[in-house]
């Protein structure tokens, strides 16, 4: 069944109800949960009904408590660890925690998604849901990953051994998404020795100090500098988040990001009509955006970089700060490549767009065409002189006179100067 929750930041309500009991107009409302069936006229589950919408991965996952010997930090509460038990060791980290009044269990849902990637996810409760600031529930953060290093230590865990106790990511879901982010600031707990990322999750950040907020009322307030930090953040806001939290102008996921300097490693991904609640769980590209930069992060897997950028389809607006440009090491330093690099499209197949990403060394003519199976030239994407760098062109599956193409295999084709590459793609409906 469906849960359909609406959340407020100073009281919870919650309304339950599966999307095949909504009307045309609800389901509508509802669609960070529910998508219209035009073929049954019916309501359902985003994906066709039949679970949550997350997109589970293919571990098997198991769970540990503090009844199973999982210490009981003092800065947090009813922590509790999921970890895969058939992936690969050693196992990298993500810890979680929740929103204003709300306890460990509501990040359970990322924390099983997580772990059925094959990573360990802890779930984290405040110790007063309501009164605990955005720094303790930051300091709180960082007492569970001190937890998860002691069950790497612990004889009688099945985690024995298994954990990787270098590379950690925090985050959170509102108030937790901020206070992901301070957590991010506290150099006196050496962070940087473990942290190597941040996941904030439609996030609220507050500053209390009445010094410098002396100009705010109840000495609130949002400042630059208590955002300098120089580790990888990704941000996930909804759209319409202003609105249902009208006295939070300046302290939303969107001026996390503008505050975070430029030369961090930073994305914003904002979702479209989403509410507070729309990275509430990690259904859809929310899930696939958070996971992909977990493994970027993690395994320090580059591969990853390139679907980074690219803006899901259900983003009113994303932006980065990641350079993909392709480098090699020289001496122990990054240099970039003085060659021309093509990479395939993605998505591929992909409906109803797909991005052509590709790296040049210099400024140069550049020409894309669109060619279809028989070769002819359907839609002319680019051409001109164009700088240096990382590039990334959009196909909308239309041709030159703005109709959409039939299902089917394509070409696109790259010129750089003297330099031409094709490759095939897959169009579907």
């Amino acid at each position: 069944m469906r849960r359909i929750m609406i959340s407020f930041f100073f009281f919870t309500g919650f309304i339950f109800a599966e999307c095949s009991d909504l009307n045309y107009d609800e389901c509508l409302f509802w669609s960070d949960y529910c998508e219209w069936n035009e073929n049954t006229e019916e309501c359902q589950d985003i994906g066709g009904g039949g679970g949550d919408g997350t997109d589970y991965g293919p571990y098997e996952f198991s769970s540990l408590s503090e009844s199973d010997g999982l210490r009981n930090g003092p800065h947090y509460n009813d922590g509790v660890l999921f970890y895969p038990v058939d992936a690969e060791p050693p196992y990298r980290s993500i810890v979680l925690t929740p929103g204003w009044g709300g306890g460990g269990e509501y990040m359970h849902g990322w924390a099983e998604f997580f772990a059925s990637h094959g990573f360990i996810a802890m779930a984290i409760g405040p110790n007063d849901e309501i009164n605990d600031s955005h720094q303790q529930r930051a300091e709180g953060l960082i007492d569970a990953i001190e937890s998860i290093k002691q069950e790497q230590w612990r004889v009688d865990s099945p985690l024995f051994n298994l954990i990787d106790t270098t590379r950690f990511i925090v985050s959170g879901h509102s108030m937790g998404g901020g206070a992901s982010q301070i957590a991010l600031t506290l150099d006196d707990f050496n962070i940087t020795e473990y942290i190597v990322g941040a996941i904030a999750l439609n996030p609220t950040i507050i500053v209390e100090d009445c010094d410098v907020c002396a100009d705010y009322e109840y000495c609130i307030c949002l400042v630059p500098e208590f955002l300098e930090h120089d580790i990888p953040t990704m941000v996930i806001a909804g759209q319409n988040e202003i609105n249902e939290l009208p006295d939070y102008d300046g302290l939303l996921g969107q001026d996390i990001y503008y505050n975070t300097p430029e030369t961090t490693d930073k994305i914003l991904y904002e979702i479209a009509n989403g509410s507070h609640s729309s990275a509430e769980s990690p259904q859809g590209a929310v899930g696939e955006k958070a996971l992909y930069w977990a493994k970027y992060l993690l395994m320090e897997d580059e591969s990853y970089c390139d679907s980074l950028i690219l803006s899901p389809n259900n983003a009113s607006a994303y932006f980065t700060t990641i350079d993909c440009s392709p480098t090699v090491k020289i001496d122990g330093e990054e240099v970039l490549l003085e060659s021309f690099t093509l990479n395939q499209n993605y998505p591929n197949p992909f409906n109803p767009s797909t991005s052509i990403r590709f790296f040049q060394p210099k400024e140069s003519f550049v020409k894309i065409t669109i060619h279809d199976i028989l070769g002819n030239s359907i839609r002319h994407l680019y051409e001109g002189f164009d700088g240096p760098g990382d590039k990334n062109i959009v196909w909308d599956a239309k041709n030159n006179r703005g109709q959409s193409v039939p299902a089917g295999v394509y070409f696109f084709q790259v010129r750089v100067g003297n330099h031409i590459e094709t490759r095939k793609m897959l169009f579907l409906k």
